[in-house]
């Protein structure tokens, strides 16, 4: 596998981490489950209006780095 070198915020990190504790896996393994889990979400909305999943992603984008 390839690294990303996505930059995460603290409290993203927390929030991974918590998940993995409670379920008992990798940190890792959160991470990627999320990426894939938010990339089919993603592919969806794109399907239904793609101006409005990009308003979509920008808007999560933004909340993430607070």
């Amino acid at each position: 596998m390839k690294s990303l070198g996505a930059k995460f915020s603290e409290d993203q990190l927390k929030d991974i981490k918590n998940l993995a504790d409670k379920l008992g896996v990798s940190v890792s393994a959160v991470s990627r489950a999320a990426l894939r889990m938010g990339a089919v979400s993603i592919e969806v909305a794109i399907s239904r209006n793609a101006e409005k999943a990009k308003d979509l992603v920008l808007i999560n984008d933004a909340r993430a780095k607070q």
